[in-house]
Formats: structure tokens, C-alpha cells, sequence
């Protein structure tokens, strides 16, 4: 069933602060805090020999999705949604692998909810008091979806305000204990003394485990589209991946030499305390539930924030049923959050911590490997950084998946490839529903109903601070109040009070964010509105200045072709004439000479008369000279008729439509209308025309429009030469003559290519980068409008469906290629080449 893309109105607002966004680039650490205690119960410091190739191929994974963001800069969701661009010939697949990837990240609420519940549990086991696991592992996978629907910015902030206690304590952890370990006179060292022995199997099987981490690190590309400066957003993917070392490596050698106390198993509050406990001492016990604890918060936080824009993005690609591409004013994605909030309720009910991560960390496998599929398919891109190397890691990857998937057990190596199939039946099911509230417009409905504004002005942020900061400070002074009264002797336990507080600042939010922060957010909003207003009405006067500007010059264009079709049919008709009675001219001559010459013979004369005019005349030679005359009379005419279909064919003013044209003949027409520039002068030799023509089709095309472009290539071309050319003696012009090489192809059978060069003065990149920006020239006041090139990108790109690039380098020249498609339709994209 095809499935109607999401209008165009319904988008992300950038809104997001580089701050807010990088933010969310470091939850890949907080994977690892999650699943290394587990595995160094496990395999022990064979752990090292999983991590230290997973840091290397997450590094380069790291630098690849930022490549990719570079060039999807309004693409939301990111990874995944890289991943059906790569694959857009594939839609079903592409389909199957974003979700895959969406329910890698659903999963993950769940799981920190059920570590925050036990790390309770561990701090009220000792005053024999239990607590309901379930009610509140549900409650704390709720409190961040509660506040993700408020809206973007309330979600990012508060995001933010937990990124520095959770990632700072865990770089912390990392350099402090790599430090003692190296230093310390109490310390084992800083390596271990062996590495547990480990068999290809199960590395494998860790390795699938693991990927979550060191795959998991790229998360700051989900919110490219929503950041104010997508460039510096993308700047954390690398920033991230150099510091994976350190907290991979380094941090699992922490794990490694001091968390060897038996009976912790795979407790990560346990492993993690133990480790700290010598260079931390008594504060070990607060700084590790406060690191804990902010890292359950923030990597819920995240996760609500990310998994919604997946959704959005497979919407509004037409992958997805069109109602999760709803997004409020406030920038929360009402649909996309319900599911993915039933989903991770889904995660909670079903299993514990290590078949969560089994089954989710299937399908998330699988989507990797659909990337690395992707990148390999498409590695002559230039944004594909190690193409053939992908390729290797996908092998690796499929048998890891296999093998590792089967060793945890069939069940979940099952459910994690079935899954993704899950959702899409479910939005499958959707689409057939004729519930309102599932379908786009019930939405935009409601989210286009008027807005109330606030009377007084304040900043979200500045509200989120200050309503953390006293709820912090009211939840502090109570507690110390209990604690000064004794209400419950034996039970003052200070860590208790770092999870009340973190879990209070997410409840305060919460509530503010249905509360007060609306109003707040509605008077930004009106002030965005009135800036966003004054600038789509400046935007509107550029517009209006440039399609002015164009409809002069597409005038001087018309006229130009119209004066040239004029003179043409002019020049044809007396011409026609000509040529057409020089056939005639030539058979009454050849029957008259004949004559002549009969006469000569039977008749022969002495008379003195005829011998002195048939001297005077040079009867002899005028007979033999009279057939070249006529002969090049034909040749002279020909070539007039040459010339006048050239200029009709330039001009193309009977063709306005798109016809199937020849692209060599355009070429030609407009090589000829160019000759007088071309040609041999007083000054400097003719400019060498180069033409390497391959063999093409017919191509559907505005001939007329086409033809423009090669002139205002062409045109600029020479001008540069002669630029060149004041600079040069006329035997430097000869020894090395100006030449413009034009060449032409045919790619897959789907696209023409045209390359237009020469051998000028060239362009510094700052030209090159504006050379198709409108009314930008470096010509003189009075010799260009700066349109030229604009109107050429226009009619290549938007009236052709083609694309049209610009190489150059100074002193070395500029190549102009063009590529369009054969059949005007639509056609998979295909990269322009590197300059050839």
C-alpha cells in the first residue's frame, strides 16, 4: 500500500541550542554503564578484548554518521533515517530496518527504570522495608514520557541539567581510577596480569551484546533538524567518538582490576561501588547513586526525545502512517510518543534487564547492518567514507548477529527479527482504522487551535532552574527536619535522598511542563511567530527582487530567441530560393555549353568578330570555370542553410514544450552562435574547441532552456579566458592555446552527462561556493548580472530534475557537469563524480 507523504507544514522547528543538542550525543556512554557490570561478571577481563575493537568500530562509525548528517541536514531522527536514504530503492526494507533501530532505543526507558527500582530496593533492603517493583518501574518509564509530551525544548533543558552528575561522574570514574590504578601503591596495576581465555563463539555472542554501546554513541544526529546550528550539533559525533577510549576501555579496566569482591554477580550499583570505594573512600556510596540514578533519568530522557523523531521522519518520508508526523507548536510528537510509550511499557511487562537488551539489541543489530548495507551500495558517494570497509563489517556483523543472536537463545533471537514486523502490521493497521484521532488531520486540527498568550515574559529555561531549585531545596529541607526529628531511628539513609531528589526534579518538571511552562512557551512562541513573520516577509522581497530579475533576463532570453528565429526565417527563404535554382542554373549552363559546342563543331567560323570575342571572353576557360562557380555557389548556400538551422535551433521558439532533441545539436548551435569568439584575432589565436561526444539518446527537455545554460557556460568560460589572456604575450597564447573541452556520456542508461571546461584563470573556493547564489558576479559594474549561473542551477535542477556542479581550482581551471535524466520522471538519485 503506498502511503501519502506528510504535508510539508508539518515540521520541526529549530529551536534546540548546540548545548541542549550535544547533550543527547553522550548516551552511548551511559549503555556501556549499563551492560559492562554484566559482562565483566560474565567473561572477566576478556570483556577488554570485546570493547577495544567495538571502540574502533564505533569511532568509525561515529565519523560516517556524521558525514551523513552533513549532507541530511533537515533530515530528523538520524541514523535510521540515513539508512532509508541509502536504501531508497529498497522502501520495504528501509522500512523494516528504521523500526528495527526505533525499537533498539524504545527498549531503553525500560531498562533504566528496572536499575533505578533496584537500586531502592538495595537501599531499603537493610531497613527491611520492600517496595512494588512493578508499580514502580512503570512509574519511573512514565515520568519522562509525561514530560517529552509538553514539548521539545522542556524535555532537551532538563536533559541537560542531568548530563553533568551522570556523564561527569562517569568520566570521573574513568580518569580517577585509571589514575590510582597506574599510581597507587595499593593498586594491582594498571593492567591485568592475563586475559581470560574466550572462544570465538562467545565473542561473538558479547560483541552483539556490546554493540549497543559503541553503535549507540551517535545519538546527537537525531536532532540535526531541530538544532539552530546543525553543523555544531554533528561536531559532538566526533567529539564522542575520541573519548570512547576512555570510558570503553578505560572504564572496563576500572571494572576489571577492583571490582573482583565475590557475590556481585551482575549488579551494576555493586560492581560500580567496589570499584570506587579506593579512590572515592566514604563518598563512593553518594557519588555512585547519584551517578546511577542521573544516568536511569537521563537516559529515559533521551530516549523519549529520540525514538519519536525516528517515527516523524519514516512519516514524513511516506514510509509510515501520516499521523505520527503530527507535531504540536511546542515541538512534542503526540502519536509517535504514544507508541513508543506502549512499547516500552510493552519491554517492561515482559522481561528482565538481560532479555530486554537481547531482543531489542537484535533488531537494533539488524539495523546496523542495513546501514553498513547501505554505505557498501553506495560507496562511490563521496559521503561514504569506507565503503569497501563496510562491507567486511557487515560480514562480521551477520555472523555475529547469527551466532551470538542463537547463543542467547532462539526465543529472543526470534522476537528481536519479528518485532519490527509487529510494528508495521501495526501501522498497517492504522492506516485502516477510521478512528479520527488516528489519522493527520484530527491532529492538525487541534493543533491549530488559538493560543492564549501570557501577560508576562519569562525564558524556559530560567523556569526550569528555578523550579528544579526549589524543589530540590523543599525535598532537602524536609528531610533534614525528619532526620533532625528521628521520626524512624535506623533509617536515615543519606542515599536515599540523591533519588528522591532526582526523581522530584523530573516530577516538578512535569508538572510545570502542564502547568505554568505552557504559558510560557506560547509567549515564546509569539515572539518566534512575529521574528519568523519580519523574516518570510524579507525572504518574500528577496524572492520577489530575484523571480524579477529572472523574468528579465528569461525576457532578454525570449527576445534574443526570438530575434535569432526572426533573421533565421529571413535568411532562409531568399536562400531556399537560391539554392533551389541553382540546380536549374547549373542544367540550362551545361545545355548551353553543349550548344556552344555543337556550334563549334559543325559550324566552324574564321570570322575575325567571333575569334576576337571568344578570346575577350576566354570562351576555353570560361567554360571550364563556369561548373566551379555553380559548385561553390551550392556549397555557399548549404552552408547558409547550415547557419539558419543552427540558429533555429538554438532559439527552439516553436519548441516550449518538452521535446525528445538530440543534445549534441544544441551544443553545436550554440558553439556556432559563439564563433566570432571562438575564432583566430588580431590579439591572440583561436580558442581550441575540444569535443570528446560519447554516444547519446534522445533526452526529453526544454531545448530552448537547455541550450541557455551551454550558452552562459560557454560565455563565461571565454570571458575567463580573456581575463587570462590580458596577462599572456601573444606567443605564450600560442604556445599554450586557450581550449574549452566539452564531453558528453550516458550513466546507466538513465542520465546524460555534459562537462563543460577550459583551462582559464580558475575560481578560489569562496567563488566557487557562490558561484550559483543569485546577482552574485565578479564581473565589472555593467558586463554581468549575476544571474547567469543562477538561472542555469534553476533550470537544471528544478525544470530538468538534474544537477549541476562546479570544480575548480585557481590557475588550473573550471569544469562545469551537468547530468539530467533521459526521461523526464522520477529517478534514483546519482551522485556527480569528482571532477575527471
Amino acid at each position: 500500500m503506498e502511503i501519502d507523504r506528510v504535508p510539508f507544514l508539518n515540521r520541526l522547528r529549530r529551536t534546540m541550542s548546540s548545548a541542549e543538542a550535544w547533550g543527547f550525543s553522550v548516551v552511548g556512554y551511559l549503555m556501556w554503564f549499563n551492560l559492562s557490570p554484566l559482562m565483566q561478571a560474565e567473561i572477566g577481563s576478556a570483556s577488554l578484548l570485546v570493547w577495544i575493537p567495538g571502540v574502533i568500530v564505533g569511532i568509525l562509525f561515529n565519523l560516517q554518521v556524521q558525514s551523513l548528517g552533513e549532507k541530511y541536514p533537515d533530515v530528523s531522527g538520524g541514523t535510521p533515517n540515513y539508512i532509508t536514504r541509502l536504501l531508497d530503492r529498497y522502501p520495504t526494507l528501509s522500512r523494516y530496518l528504521g523500526i528495527a533501530y526505533y525499537l533498539g532505543w524504545v527498549s531503553f526507558p525500560a531498562i533504566n527504570a528496572i536499575v533505578i527500582t533496584d537500586l531502592i530496593q538495595f537501599h531499603l533492603a537493610p531497613m527491611g522495608l520492600n517496595i512494588p517493583e512493578k508499580v514502580f518501574e512503570i512509574g519511573f518509564t512514565a515520568i519522562a514520557y509525561f514530560v517529552a509530551f509538553s514539548g521539545t525544548r522542556a524535555v532537551a533543558i532538563l536533559h541537560l541539567f542531568f548530563v553533568f552528575p551522570s556523564i561527569g561522574f562517569l568520566l570521573l570514574f574513568c580518569v580517577q581510577g585509571l589514575g590510582w590504578l597506574a599510581f597507587s601503591p595499593q593498586s594491582a596495576g594498571l593492567l591485568p596480569s592475563s586475559i581470560d581465555a574466550i572462544s570465538v563463539h562467545d565473542w561473538l555472542k558479547w560483541y552483539l551484546f556490546a554493540a549497543y554501546s559503541f553503535y549507540g554513541c551517535d545519538t546527537a544526529s537525531s536532532f540535526v533538524a531541530d538544532s539552530l546550528h546543525p553543523k555544531d550539533t554533528l561536531k559532538a559525533l566526533s567529539w564522542v567518538a575520541w573519548f570512547m577510549p576512555l570510558v570503553f576501555v578505560g572504564g572496563t579496566l576500572v571494572l576489571v582490576q577492583l571490582a573482583t569482591a565475590a557475590g556481585l554477580e551482575g549488579n551494576l550499583y555493586g560492581k560500580f561501588l567496589v570499584a570506587a570505594k579506593p579512590f572515592w573512600g566514604d563518598a563512593a556510596p553518594v557519588i555512585v547513586t547519584l551517578l546511577v540514578a542521573a544516568s536511569c533519568l537521563l537516559g529515559s530522557a533521551t530516549s523519549v526525545c529520540n525514538t519519536p523523531r525516528i517515527l516523524f521522519q519514516l512519516a514524513q518520508d511516506g514510509l509510515l502512517s501520516p499521523v505520527f508526523g503530527a507535531v504540536s507548536r511546542r515541538g512534542a510528537l503526540e502519536p509517535a510518543l504514544l507508541l513508543t510509550f506502549i512499547c516500552s511499557l510493552g519491554f517492561l511487562v515482559w522481561g528482565n534487564t538481560t532479555r530486554i537488551v537481547v531482543v531489542s539489541g537484535v533488531s537494533f543489530f539488524i539495523s546496523i547492518m542495513g546501514l553498513h548495507l547501505g554505505l557498501w551500495m553506495q560507496r562511490k558517494d563521496p559521503v561514504v567514507r569506507w565503503g569497501r570497509l563496510s562491507l567486511a563489517l557487515l560480514v562480521v556483523e551477520f555472523i555475529s548477529l547469527v551466532v551470538g543472536g542463537v547463543a542467547w537463545g532462539w526465543m529472543d533471537f526470534g522476537l528481536g527479527l519479528l518485532l519490527p514486523l509487529v510494528v508495521i502490521a501495526i501501522d498497517a493497521a492504522i492506516l485502516r482504522i477510521p478512528w479520527a484521532y488516528l489519522h493527520l488531520p484530527w491532529w492538525d486540527r487541534l493543533h491549530t487551535k488559538p493560543v492564549t498568550p501570557p501577560k508576562n515574559e519569562d525564558f524556559v529555561v530560567l523556569q526550569v532552574a528555578i523550579l528544579i531549585a526549589l524543589i530540590c531545596g523543599a525535598a532537602t529541607i524536609s528531610w533534614l527536619i525528619r532526620s533532625w526529628l528521628r521520626v524512624e531511628a535506623g533509617t536515615n539513609n543519606p542515599y536515599l535522598l540523591i533519588i528522591v531528589l532526582m526523581t522530584l526534579a523530573f516530577l516538578g518538571v512535569a508538572i510545570a511542563c502542564w502547568t505554568s511552562l505552557p504559558q510560557v512557551a506560547a509567549m515564546e512562541e509569539l515572539a518566534i511567530s512575529s521574528t519568523a513573520q519580519a523574516k518570510e516577509l524579507e525572504t518574500t522581497l528577496n524572492e520577489l527582487k530575484k523571480a524579477q530579475m529572472q523574468v528579465i533576463q528569461s525576457e532578454k532570453m525570449s527576445s534574443l530567441g526570438q530575434l535569432v528565429a526572426g533573421i533565421a526565417h529571413e535568411i532562409n527563404n531568399p536562400v531556399n530560393f537560391i539554392h533551389g535554382n541553382l540546380t536549374h542554373l547549373d542544367e540550362y549552363t551545361q545545355n548551353l555549353l553543349q550548344m556552344i559546342e555543337l556550334y563549334q563543331q559543325r559550324h566552324p567560323s574564321n570570322d575575325p568578330d567571333v575569334q576576337a570575342m571568344a578570346e575577350e571572353i576566354d570562351l576555353e576557360f570560361l567554360t571550364e570555370d563556369i561548373h566551379k562557380i555553380i559548385s561553390s555557389l551550392r556549397v555557399g548556400t548549404e552552408r547558409i542553410r547550415g547557419i539558419v538551422l543552427s540558429l533555429r535551433n538554438f532559439s527552439r521558439m516553436d519548441e516550449a514544450d518538452i521535446k525528445n532533441v538530440d543534445i549534441h545539436e544544441g551544443i553545436e548551435s550554440t558553439l556556432l552562435i559563439l564563433q566570432h569568439r571562438l575564432k583566430d584575432r588580431s590579439d591572440r589565436p583561436g580558442v581550441v574547441t575540444i569535443k570528446d561526444y560519447g554516444t547519446l539518446p534522445k533526452v526529453e527537455c526544454f531545448p530552448g532552456q537547455l541550450n541557455q545554460v551551454f550558452m552562459n557556460i560557454l560565455v563565461n568560460a571565454l570571458d575567463a579566458l580573456d581575463e587570462m589572456n590580458t596577462k599572456r604575450s601573444y606567443q605564450e597564447l600560442k604556445d599554450t592555446p586557450n581550449q574549452i573541452r566539452i564531453r558528453t556520456s550516458a550513466i546507466d542508461n538513465q542520465w546524460v552527462e555534459v562537462a563543460i571546461a577550459d583551462n582559464g584563470i580558475g575560481m578560489p573556493d569562496p567563488v566557487k561556493q557562490r558561484i550559483f547564489d543569485p546577482f552574485f558576479t565578479t564581473k565589472a559594474i555593467g558586463k554581468g548580472t549575476g544571474l547567469g549561473m543562477s538561472i542555469s542551477y534553476h533550470i537544471i535542477t528544478e525544470k530538468h530534475g538534474g544537477k549541476i556542479k562546479c570544480f575548480s581550482t585557481p590557475v588550473s581551471g573550471t569544469e562545469f557537469v551537468i547530468q539530467i535524466p533521459i526521461r523526464q520522471q522520477t529517478i534514483s538519485g546519482f551522485p556527480i563524480a569528482a571532477q575527471s
